[in-house]
């Protein structure tokens, strides 16, 4: 048995599966962001820890298995997120959270320095955004020297728990390489951007993805009443994770994730496609593999700001949060395709793949007298189906091929929301029997270190399971095809007024 975790932007996802990937228990531990100022977020490292502790307690107790049976532990999480440690392991300050947008003159700053192209080569990152974490450093040490002075330890979110797991500093090119701190072709740091900021020796020895890092501290292993022998395991970024835990592992077939951001994962034997058509991309769990990984900042997330601040009468009437969502996928379901005429920009923190556009911002056009809110909840849908069709367009146009796309998050539990995609794209739409993939490709990873299985191939070919899937209605062709046409004109006209409004 192997136990996961995925440590998202807002909730905490731990489970423990069996070595034919069949889950045994699963549990979610939500927190908040905290929002000191317009495009700052931020989350105490603490949270994160004590949400992964509770997440594995209540596991092991819902699996209903001796927890000494568990060989590996295995976690992701969101990329980008910094955490900085004193010489005591205390915090310095919170960590400062992927979509945080506070770093806009560091991220000019470092334009001027280093030409686009070259940080695209070396990071496989397209534009230097204030998403990147070299940049939030950049503003730690312009805004708060004292902060800056005290750091001892610079890390990721996953690093972080592999760290108080273990006490043992270590990351992975795979998890690092949108940090803009990596060199993916060397799979070093970068003199480059590391070397100006003196942090060198703040961050943490690198080793390669699926590493065994050692057994979990005996204290830990007694509280959880895990074995002493249980080891832990170097994961990765939550997309990496969740491409491996879908499948996604050849050429193909790509993966989709509608969570809190819209993540697309496409598997390349080689990278001059990728540089030839300016794709974002990483170093693949598999070895001597590159995982295309485009995203967009909101997706899922623009659904669940609808359903608090939109939908309190539906939370009401289904009892519940979760439940509230199947309210407004009843009301979406009544709206026409389309949404007569309303279109939605969905840029709420900027818009990243393709628009490189941090100035970018949400908007609803073509608001009439008869549009209710069932047309707002199906246009959020349909909108991310549009960021996903100009993802996919950007894919195909690079001569890769798609066969099918296997959708997970939170977004793929709705039939709904699988066909708009479907229409909108002209794919075939798969949900994965297991909706968890990130935490189900922890395990694979797992299965492997502990040789239960000898690659992750042969891994994923007994633990992955596909289920559903959801071919195009050809009615819709046309009526989608007008509508994306105007949500790409849409931003187009409206990209210099986002500059000029900031």
């Amino acid at each position: 048995m192997y136990l996961s975790f995925d440590v998202g932007t807002t909730s905490v996802k731990t489970a423990v599966f069996d070595n034919r990937g069949r889950l045994m228990a699963k549990d979610i531990q939500n927190y908040s962001l905290d929002t000191p100022r317009v495009d700052w977020y931020e989350v105490e490292p603490q949270v994160y820890w004590q949400a992964v502790l509770q997440g594995f307690r209540q596991t092991v107790a819902g699996a209903g298995v001796d927890p000494k049976g568990i060989r590996a532990v295995c976690g992701c999480s969101q990329g980008e997120t910094i955490v900085f440690l004193d010489k005591e392991d205390r915090s310095v300050r919170p960590a400062i959270v992927w979509i945080d947008n506070r770093a806009r003159a560091e991220s000019e700053e470092l334009k001027g320095r280093i030409p686009s192209e070259e940080f695209f080569k070396a990071t496989g990152c397209v534009e230097i955004e204030p998403t990147w974490s070299v940049l939030k450093i950049t503003w730690l040490r312009n805004n708060e020297a004292g902060n800056f002075g005290r750091i001892d330890k610079i890390m990721l979110v996953e690093d972080y728990i592999v760290y108080m797991l273990t006490g043992r500093f270590l990351s992975t090119p795979t998890l690092m390489h949108s940090t803009g701190l990596i060199d993916i072709r060397t799979a070093m740091y970068w003199s480059k951007t590391v070397s100006p900021l003196g942090i060198a020796g703040n961050l943490p020895p690198l080793v390669d993805v699926g590493s065994i890092v050692g057994p979990i501290k005996p204290q830990l292993a007694d509280e959880l009443g895990l074995s002493r022998e249980t080891v832990v395991v170097k994961g990765a970024m939550d997309q990496t994770m969740s491409a491996v835990g879908a499948g996604n592992i050849h050429p193909g077939v790509v993966t989709e994730t509608t969570g809190t951001a819209l993540a697309i994962g496409v598997t390349a034997d080689s990278v001059e496609a990728i540089h030839a058509n300016s794709l974002a991309h990483q170093p693949h769990a598999v070895q001597g593999k590159y995982l295309i990984l485009p995203y967009a900042q909101t997706s899922g997330v623009l659904y669940k700001w609808f359903r608090d601040v939109f939908a309190s009468a539906e939370i009401e009437a289904a009892g519940g949060l979760e439940p509230a969502y199947e309210e407004l996928n009843r009301l979406a379901a009544a709206a026409p395709a389309g949404c007569d005429g309303l279109v939605l920009l969905p840029f709420f923190a900027g818009a990243y793949i393709p628009e490189n556009d941090m100035y970018a911002k949400g908007v609803w056009y073509g608001i009439t007298l008869k549009h209710d809110r069932g047309h707002f909840a199906r246009s959020i849908q349909e909108s991310v189906g549009f960021m996903l069709r100009r993802i996919l367009d950007l894919i195909q146009a690079a001569n890769i091929e798609i066969e099918e796309v296997r959708s997970m998050g939170g977004a793929a539990r709705s039939d709904l929301w699988l066909q708009i995609k479907a229409d909108i794209c002209d794919l075939p739409m798969v949900r994965m029997k297991e909706e968890e993939t990130s935490v189900l490709g922890c395990a694979i990873l797992s299965a492997v270190a502990t040789q239960e299985y000898s690659d992750i191939e042969e891994a994923a070919a007994a633990m992955v399971r596909t289920g559903k899937t959801f071919v195009p209605d050809p009615v819709h062709r046309d009526l989608y095809g007008r509508r994306f046409e105007l949500y790409k004109q849409l931003y187009e006209t409206l990209k210099p007024v986002f500059r000029q409004y900031t």
